[in-house]
C-alpha cells in the first residue's frame, strides 16, 4: 500500500504545475486584425482567443508581446518565448509542436491599385502560380509568402503599411494576403480610395498554436484543442472574430 502511495505521489509531482508560471506568447506586432501593438499593449483576434482559452479557461498566466514577425519567430526558436499562433509551415514545425484544432481559418485574396493598369489581368487570376509575371508586394517574415511566392518577383517591405503604400503608389502590381487582415489595414491606414480587393480566393490556411518543443507548456496542447472546440460550439470564437470586422 505504501509503495502505491509513493508511486502516486511521485507521479503527481512529476506533472508540471503552471499556477505560478507565465506562458510567453509572441506575435507579429503589425499584423492587424490578428495581432498588433498599440500604446504598449497587444491587441487582436489571436490575442483575445489565447487570453480566453489559456488564461480564462485553463487558468494559466499568459504574457502577450509583439515584435517584427521574423524576430518573434526567432525568439521561440531560440528558447526566449514559448509559442506563437500562425500557419504551421514545415520550417516552424521543426522546432514547435502544433495543436490540432484551427484557431482561425484565413482566406487569401488579391489587392491592387484602384483603376490600376493590371486590374483586369488580375481579375482572371485564380491560382497563386498565375501571379508569375506580376510584381508582388509583401512583408518580411511571412512564412506563407516565402513558401508560396518562391521564384516570383516580390518586392519585400518591413511591414504591412509599407506594402500598402507601395501598392497605392503603383510601385507593385498586387498584394496577396489574408482578406481579413488586408481589409482591416486598408481601413486603418486610409487606403480605401486607392486600393481595391479582387475577391478571388487563391488560397486558404488555418492558424494553429505552435509551442516550442522543449517548452514546459507543450503539455497543454490536447487540453487547448478541447477548449477551442468548446469556444467554437458556444459561439465565443465567432464573437471574437466579429469584434474586428
Amino acid at each position: 500500500m505504501k509503495k502505491i502511495f509513493f508511486l502516486l505521489a511521485a507521479f503527481l509531482f512529476a506533472i508540471p504545475s503552471f499556477a505560478q508560471d507565465t506562458m510567453q506568447l509572441v506575435y507579429f506586432s503589425d499584423g492587424a486584425p490578428f495581432s498588433w501593438e498599440e500604446n504598449g499593449k497587444m491587441n487582436g483576434i489571436l490575442v483575445d482567443i489565447i487570453e480566453e482559452a489559456i488564461h480564462a479557461r485553463m487558468g494559466i498566466i499568459v504574457s502577450h508581446k509583439g515584435y517584427p514577425w521574423t524576430r518573434a519567430q526567432m525568439m521561440v526558436q531560440k528558447g526566449k518565448a514559448d509559442a506563437f499562433v500562425t500557419v504551421p509551415t514545415s520550417e516552424r514545425q521543426a522546432y514547435t509542436k502544433v495543436n490540432s484544432e484551427p484557431v482561425v481559418q484565413v482566406t487569401f485574396t488579391l489587392f491592387t491599385q484602384k483603376d490600376g493598369p493590371k486590374t483586369e489581368a488580375l481579375k482572371k487570376v485564380k491560382k497563386i502560380d498565375e501571379l508569375k509575371g506580376f510584381t508582388i508586394g509583401h512583408y518580411l517574415g511571412s512564412g506563407w509568402a516565402e513558401q508560396k511566392l518562391n521564384g516570383m518577383k516580390v518586392e519585400w517591405t518591413s511591414n504591412v503599411f509599407q506594402t500598402l503604400k507601395k501598392l497605392a503608389a503603383g510601385r507593385v502590381d498586387v498584394f496577396v494576403d489574408t482578406s481579413q487582415g488586408v481589409l482591416f489595414n486598408i481601413k486603418k491606414f486610409g487606403f480605401q480610395d486607392q486600393i481595391i480587393e479582387i475577391p478571388n480566393v487563391v488560397d486558404s490556411a488555418p492558424f494553429h498554436l505552435c509551442v516550442r518543443k522543449n517548452s514546459s507548456f507543450v503539455i497543454i496542447l490536447s487540453q487547448f484543442d478541447e477548449i477551442i472546440k468548446e469556444m467554437r460550439k458556444d459561439g465565443t470564437l465567432e464573437e471574437i472574430y466579429n469584434r474586428y470586422k
